[in-house]
């Protein structure tokens, strides 16, 4: 020390250095006030405990930004006053960050990544998702990654960096998607008639009534295909109920038309 610092300049500039450490923990003490502010905000009274848990997670990292610049500041200060070539150390340092900025860049964009993912919300756990060619229920999230569980039990774990497109199918609200194949020679209207009438009945029940969030919506006749005439059609769910509620309208939908003669197509396979 005594090479770069005299104990003379270092008692002369003693004050000054205090007053720097001195200003570094007020602000800190400040910092970590509003970040606690912050967060009492953002889970005084959240509407699910992963939107606390997002809150404390960006409290806490707003927080670490802040003080590794107040004391970097502080740092680059002190040595200026001691009299320290703070110039040469910054070039230094410049060289080996650029070392290092080529292993740390993809941790950096997967950390920059997880934070706008959680400021904008894009989606919390429990949520059914799609990233990049991954789909599956969000299990967690952390600055780094997201992990998923596929419907057959595979857990992914996917690099927020490497996320581009999000696509959640359960925000708000989710839709199960009906498309019923019907032979040419069934009357396209009156089979339109069962569907409607099968929807009504399953939004009038009691088991499926809190599961949907409107009537059943008849978008009509969707394509033509080799055997069958398509006829698309939907109903608005709770999140994350469209599956249940697909499943039980196909079974109920099926069932009227046989019971009205109107026999479902089907391709014929080798040896029938």
């Amino acid at each position: 020390m005594s090479d770069l610092v005299s104990w003379d300049t270092l008692a002369e500039r003693g004050g000054t250095v205090g007053a720097l450490v001195g200003l570094g923990l007020l602000l800190s003490w400040v910092t970590a006030r509003l970040a606690r502010r912050f967060e009492r905000r953002i889970v005084g009274s959240p509407t699910s405990e992963e939107a606390a848990r997002r809150g404390r997670t960006l409290a806490a990292v707003l927080r670490a930004a802040v003080l590794i610049a107040i004391w970097v500041i502080v740092g680059i200060s002190v040595l200026e006053r001691l009299g320290v070539p703070v110039g040469p150390m910054l070039a230094a340092a410049g060289i080996g960050g650029i070392a290092l900025g080529f292993g740390a860049r993809l941790l950096v964009q997967d950390l920059v990544g997880g934070f706008c993912i959680l400021t904008e919300n894009q989606y919390s756990v429990g949520d059914e998702v799609t990233l990049g060619d991954v789909s599956g229920t969000v299990e967690a999230i952390t600055l780094r990654t997201t992990v998923l569980r596929g419907l057959d039990g595979v857990r992914h774990v996917v690099s927020n960096g490497d996320v581009r497109t999000s696509s959640n199918a359960t925000r708000s609200y989710s839709r199960a998607m009906l498309v019923v194949p019907l032979p040419y020679s069934a009357d396209v209207d009156r089979a339109i008639d069962i569907i409607t009438d099968c929807g009504a009945e399953l939004t009038a029940d009691p088991d499926f009534a809190d599961r949907v969030l409107g009537d059943l919506v008849v978008l009509g006749v969707d394509a033509f295909n080799q055997i069958s005439v398509d006829v698309k059609a939907y109903v608005q769910t709770v999140p994350g109920q469209q599956h249940a509620v697909g499943r039980e309208l196909r079974k109920r939908v099926r069932n009227a038309l046989e019971a009205q003669g109107i026999k479902l197509p089907y391709m014929p396979v080798a040896g029938d």
